[in-house]
Formats: structure tokens, C-alpha cells, sequence
């Protein structure tokens, strides 16, 4: 599916400036092997993430969850919580869009790349309103089974400087560039 059959999907005000072509910048991708953990500085996402209502009614809608605490603003209002609630599991969404395409962490666009896991501690809920911005750097790199893991710590804080969200995110990779050009090519199953 390319970015055009997507657009009818497209609710929010992000979805149109975020590519859903994770085959485009490919070659600009960190790759496994060339990642230097001899140089492990935290260094700040390409972007930003404003938490809007709409972001948060579209995930829920898109999940297919009918909660209304993250669908209806006036009964969230009227809550406990006091407004929409931002679940944990959109900071996928909020790093994705905040480390970009170019530079440190692109590799969690790598074609073919997969999802084993990941670690959170959440010291804040996120709210509606707030800006999110990222640090990151590299964590671990290794084998295990045959397989290319890759870690890198990644911290959500808010507009005010605040620590909101500490993780570890992990994916098993192509372990060079040659095995992702196989990929974009359409060999499946690629060993590495």
C-alpha cells in the first residue's frame, strides 16, 4: 500500500506531513552493524509531538478501542482523570514521529525490522496539550538465536523539561545494508 491509498485514512492533522513510506530514506537508515556504541551521547529528536484531543480520539478509534475516556471530551472532563486520557502504549506513536528520518534512531524504520519488545517506566501520564520531545542514544547491540538485536534508551520529556516516559526500545534487525537492499528488492525471510 503506498502513501495515496493511505490518505483516506488520514484524520489528524500529522498524518499528512508523516510518510508512511518507510522504504524511501532506506539508505540513510542506522544500520545494525555500523552503529558506534563508542560514541553513545544522548542527542535530542529531528522532531516534536504537540498531544492534541484529535491525536488521542484517533488512536482509540484506530485500535478499536471504545473507551470513552480517550473518545469523549466531555465525559472525560467529567471523570476522575479530569480530560482525555492518554494511553501509554501512544508513546509508539510520539517517537516515531519525533526521532524522523535523518539521523540517530532512524533505524526503527529499517524494512523488515521486527518488534521483540519493549520497556517503559512511566513516571507521568502524558496529557493533552503537552509537547513532547525525545533523548536518546544506543543502549545494547547483540545476537541471540542468529538474530540482530538493537536497543536504544529513549526518554519522552514534556514542554517544561519534565522526565514523562523512560524506555528501552528493541528491535531485531537486518544486520547490514546489503540484507535491507535484499528486503527493498522483495526477498522475504532474509536470514540477517
Amino acid at each position: 500500500m503506498n502513501d495515496e491509498d493511505l490518505t483516506k485514512y488520514f484524520c489528524t492533522d500529522k498524518h499528512p506531513r508523516f510518510s508512511t513510506d518507510f522504504f524511501a530514506d532506506a539508505e540513510s537508515y542506522e544500520v545494525w552493524e555500523e552503529i558506534d556504541f563508542a560514541d553513545v551521547r544522548e542527542v535530542e529528536g529531528e522532531n516534536t509531538f504537540t498531544i492534541t484531543a484529535e491525536d488521542v480520539q484517533f488512536f482509540a478509534a484506530a485500535s478499536l478501542d471504545d473507551e470513552p475516556l480517550m473518545r469523549d471530551e466531555q465525559y472525560a472532563a467529567n471523570s476522575a482523570y479530569g480530560e482525555l486520557f492518554v494511553p501509554p502504549v501512544f508513546i509508539t506513536s510520539i517517537i516515531f514521529w519525533c526521532i524522523g528520518t535523518k539521523g540517530r534512531g532512524n533505524w526503527i524504520r529499517t524494512p523488515g525490522a521486527r518488534n521483540p519488545g519493549q520497556s517503559c517506566v512511566i513516571h507521568e501520564y502524558l496529557r493533552v496539550g503537552e509537547m513532547i520531545r525525545i533523548k536518546m542514544k544506543p543502549h545494547d547491540r547483540f545476537i541471540k538465536r542468529g538474530k540482530y538485536y538493537l536497543q536504544y534508551k529513549v526518554d519522552l520529556y514534556n514542554q517544561d523539561d519534565v522526565l514523562k516516559i523512560e524506555t528501552i526500545t528493541t528491535l531485531i534487525l537486518p544486520k547490514d545494508r546489503e540484507s535491507i537492499r535484499k528486503f527493498l528488492a522483495g526477498e522475504r525471510g532474509v536470514a540477517d
